[in-house]
Parts: structure tokens; sequence; C-alpha cells
């Protein structure tokens, strides 16, 4: 590392094993050989009437094996926003409930989050203005429950939805295990409770073809993250871990294994969580759909991490005004809602800049939309390498441990045009330019599998023996150790 000043408590720590309980990760084999088998045999030969309790205690079972610790916070937010949520729609003051309820979580969400950043900031200031001595504060100490984000912006969503008469709560049982469901728990998709509640209120019965259609999308999903994105986490890791130790080119290599990695992570992780969803019988969101395919800032994020896409838009940006009130106010509604954005990432002034360099991609590409009518393909493909470039440069502050390292690490990208040939220049966009093509043309690929999948005969063929060939990928081509979901830090 250069001289510059990193921020120390700016990445959360990865959720420590304070017990002895195995932690249920979905790529590890107690989850794959015992609980996730365990949990579907049971659940299936329960009566329907037993089938949401049982979803409920083994949803905690999940959490609390991570630490039990956690089981405490999560029942607590549980009662808590239940109670507000029955009482706002009686209530004779229905928005005072909803600030309440709001900030209650917010002030829960900051304290485990963000009290060691901003305490440690503090005294930053003090020992700046010269009224406190430098020393070796690192900030308040606290335990970040894992998935404390996710469940907190869905608690919001339900209050902010029963408010608006958008949906109603029921029973408490219901509601408690859409708060805890298991598959989605700790890194989404976000899902509204008028999605999930339904379908808890009404079991789905056992249907053979949404039980193979559901194990062959987890099985992608594992192959994803143990064949792909754990190996790209090598090459990133090792760069990210000492920029100044590696030349330009390994360095730009390690920022491009991060792009893709997270992409294969989080998007593993997703359809992990929709495939054992839907072996319960259950439907949740989509929330990838080729994000690198895109040409423009405003499709990245109409494709990328979709639930949370929309939870800014509908609780941030739209409450904001969205694009009502003239361009300026669109644009400052857009750097508001991605900072927002950014800071739901992480307490640090890395995730700060993320989060506002997107608000400026986003602002660029809403000025820009409709000059051009009609576009051809090859405007099509240059819009898609500059969006490309941009993401993947927001990416360096995602994954840097604080604003310090992100710009050491730039700093030795700025060297590149100093090492790298003009045929290497020209090879690397000749690449660039092939995935993003390829990342167009493969949504093409949808229509016909799903036609081939509607036939019977087909069907069990096609997904036995996908799922046959991601389960043998993944046990001869993932890496020796395992590697947590990049989004369990959030």
């Amino acid at each position: 590392m250069t001289g510059r000043r990193s921020a120390r408590a700016a990445r959360p720590a990865a959720p420590t094993q304070a017990n002895s309980l195995p932690r249920l990760l979905f790529s590890a084999a107690v989850f794959l050989l015992l609980f996730l088998p365990a949990t579907l045999v049971v659940y299936w030969l329960a009566p329907a009437r037993a089938r949401v309790p049982i979803l409920l205690v083994a949803s905690y079972v999940f959490y609390l094996s991570w630490n039990p610790i956690y089981g405490l916070l999560l029942a607590a937010s549980t009662v808590l926003n239940f109670a507000i949520a029955r009482a706002i729609p009686g209530s004779q003051r229905p928005k005072t409930l909803l600030t309440v309820g709001v900030a209650v979580n917010l002030v829960v969400l900051g304290t485990f989050k963000y009290a060691g950043f901003f305490s440690e900031a503090g005294a930053d200031l003090l020992s700046w203005l010269g009224i406190a001595q430098t020393g070796g504060y690192d900030g308040l100490s606290i335990l970040l429950p894992l998935a404390i984000s996710f469940f907190t912006f869905e608690m919001i969503s339900v209050l902010v939805d029963v408010y608006r008469g958008d949906t109603r709560v029921g029973s408490f049982l219901t509601f408690a295990t859409y708060k805890a469901y298991f598959p989605k728990l700790i890194a989404g998709p976000i899902t509204r409770f008028r999605e999930l509640a339904p379908q808890l209120a009404a079991p789905a019965p056992l249907s053979f073809e949404r039980f193979q259609s559901g194990l062959a999308l987890f099985t992608l999903g594992l192959a994803k993250k143990l064949v792909i994105a754990d190996n790209l986490a090598i090459p990133a890791n090792k760069a990210f871990a000492d920029p100044a130790a590696h030349s330009p080119e390994y360095m730009a290599l390690g920022v491009v294994a991060f792009g893709l990695q997270i992409f294969f992570d989080f998007s593993a992780y997703s359809d992990m969580a929709r495939g054992a969803s839907r072996m319960l019988g259950l439907e949740l969101p989509v929330n990838f759909r080729f994000p690198y395919a895109s040409s423009s800032p405003s499709e990245f994020w109409r494709r990328w991490h979709i639930t949370l896409s929309r939870w800014l838009r509908d609780y941030v940006y739209i409450p904001l005004g969205g694009n009502r009130g003239g361009r300026l106010k669109t644009y400052r509604n857009l750097m508001i809602t991605m900072t927002v954005g950014g800071l739901w990432h992480g307490a640090g002034l890395q995730f700060l800049v993320w989060g506002f360099l997107h608000g400026v991609f986003l602002a660029i590409s809403h000025a820009l939309r409709g000059r051009i009518r009609n576009p051809s393909e090859l405007l099509h493909l240059l819009g898609g390498l500059i969006t490309l470039t941009a993401v993947f440069f927001a990416w360096i502050f995602f994954r840097a441990s604080s604003l310090g390292e992100a710009l050491d690490v730039i700093d030795r990208l700025a060297d590149l045009p100093d090492t790298v040939s003009a045929p290497q220049i020209a090879a690397a966009l000749a690449a660039a330019g092939a995935f993003v093509l390829a990342n167009r043309w493969l949504p093409r690929l949808e229509a016909p599998v799903r036609g081939l999948l509607a036939v019977p005969s087909t069907r069990a063929a096609l997904l036995g023996s996908a799922t046959a060939a991601c389960w043998l990928a993944a046990m001869a081509l993932s890496p020796s150790s395992l590697t947590p979901f990049v989004y369990f830090e959030f």
C-alpha cells in the first residue's frame, strides 16, 4: 500500500462463527447433503397445514447456525414490525406509526452497521481539530448480524405497502416465515410481502416438474459458484490484497476478475435461492437478466440486482419525485437514490463513491436518452463497451476494503499506457466487444430452450442431463476451499 490512510472500519468483517454448529452455507456439504434434503423430505411428507411452521423452524435453524445471538434480533424485529403493520390500517395516525416503524428499522440498521464507522470518523475529526490525541481507536466493535440490510429493507417495504393499502398483514405465522424464509434470508432476492405471503398462506402441492426445475436451477447456481466465481476470486483477491506489489496488467486482470466474480457469485446465490424455494413449491422473483449485455447504465440497473433496483425505485426515487419536476430534480433524485444504494452496501467512503458514480452514470444515461432514434447494432455495441467499462471501474470501489485502497488500485492502473502495446490494447478491446456481443446474444436462447422444456418428453431428459453435468463440473473444477458469497457482507 502507498502512504494513503485507509478507513480502518470501512468494510464489515465476514460473520464470525461463535458456536460449535456448522454454518449452513449453500455450497457447504452440511447444507447440500443434510439440511436441504431433510427439510424437503419433512416438508413434503407433512400435512399442508404443518408446512409453514416447518419452514419457520427450518429457517431459524438455518439462521442460528451462523450465530445463535442473531436469532434474538430477528425475532424481536419480527414481533415489532408485525405489531406496527397490523396497527397501521386501523390507526387514526397511520403516518405517525409508519414513521416510527421505518425510523426504528433504520436506527437498528445504523447501530449495527454504521456505529463503528461514525464513531471512528468522529474520533478522527476530534483529532484533526486538536481536541483529542491521535491514537489507535478503531471505532465501536459491534457484532454485525447476518443479512440485516436485506431484512431491514423488506420490513420497510411491508410497512410502506401496508400504509399505501397495497397489502395487508394477516397471521403472525405467515409474517414470521416470510421474514425468516431461509432461501432468500441471507442475500435476497429482496422479496415483497405480497409476493410470498399468498404462497405461504396456500402452499402449492408437490409437482415433479416444478421440483425438477428447481433442482436444475439450484445445481446451475452451485456450479456457477464453485466452478466460476470461486476460481475468479483467486486472482481478484490476490490483486486487491496488495496493489503496489503487482504489475498494472495483473491489476487490470484482478479488476476484470472481480467484475466477473461478483456477477457469477451473486447470480449463483439467487439461482440457488430460487431453486431451493421452487423445490418447496414457492417462487421467488428473478434477480438477474444478463446485466453485462446492457447498452446503458439505465439498462444495467434494470438487469442487475433487480429486486434492489425496484426497491430503490419504489421507496426512494419515486417518493423523492422521480423524473417529475424537470431534469435537474431528476438528476438530484438519481444521485440521492444511488448514494443510498451505496451506503446500504456498507459503512465506508468507498461504498459512498461507488453509489455516487452510479448516480452520475444514470444521470448521463438519462440525459442522452431518446437523442438517437433507432440506434444501430454498432451503437448498441459501443454503448455496451462504455457501460461495461464504467461498471467495472466502479467495481474497484465496491471491492476495495477502503477508499485509500481503491485509489491505490487506480494509481496502479494509471500506469497501463506505459506498459501495454497497441496490439495488446486492440486485443483487449476485441475481447471486451466479443464479451458484450455474447451477452447480447445469449438471451435469444431463452425462447427455444423454453420451447424444448415445454415438451414433456424432452423436459426430464434435458433438466436431468443439465443437473448431472453441473454436479460433475462442481465436483471436478471447484477450488479446494469454499469462498463465502460476496453479498454475505451486506
